[in-house]
């Protein structure tokens, strides 16, 4: 886009993506509001599967072109319910929890009676100790041999 670098206004781009049907790239740099369509890819078209499990990445270089930017901020939304299918899918999504690992382990809430008791097991290490080296040393002392 021509005028894309000396903008009076912050650069903004609009990445949006229905699920198996369209993608499209919005970018605003003439004025604020004013969104001008980079490009759009239909479904009848191409082929548009992008994974469930997707990662966003930003990159300034196309081929042997390169150009500094700075990312201020992103904001990705979910339109559409995960739960529904199909044209019924309106209104906001509910917060989907994420799967858990089958190696991750639930931290446990620990109780008071379970950390002094491995506190005064601690303190009763230490006082044995203690006293095991005491009784070395004075056999040790009085011992001839």
């Amino acid at each position: 886009a021509r005028g894309l670098r000396t903008a009076s206004v912050p650069t903004k781009a609009r990445l949006t993506y229905f699920q198996d049907k369209s993608l499209t790239l919005d970018l605003q740099y003439k004025s604020e509001g004013t969104w001008t369509n980079c490009f759009t890819v239909t479904a009848p078209e191409t082929n548009i599967a992008i994974p469930s499990v997707a990662y966003l990445g930003f990159s300034a270089e196309t081929g042997e072109l390169s150009d500094n930017h700075d990312i201020i901020s992103v904001k990705a939304q979910n339109l559409y319910n995960t739960g529904r299918s199909g044209s019924d899918s309106k209104g906001p999504a509910r917060p989907v929890e994420r799967p858990r690992s089958k190696f991750s382990k639930q931290k446990k809430e620990g109780s008071w009676g379970w950390f002094l008791f491995k506190v005064f097991f601690f303190l009763a290490a230490v006082a044995g100790a203690y006293v095991g080296w005491t009784v070395y040393r004075s056999k040790t002392r009085y011992s001839r041999f």
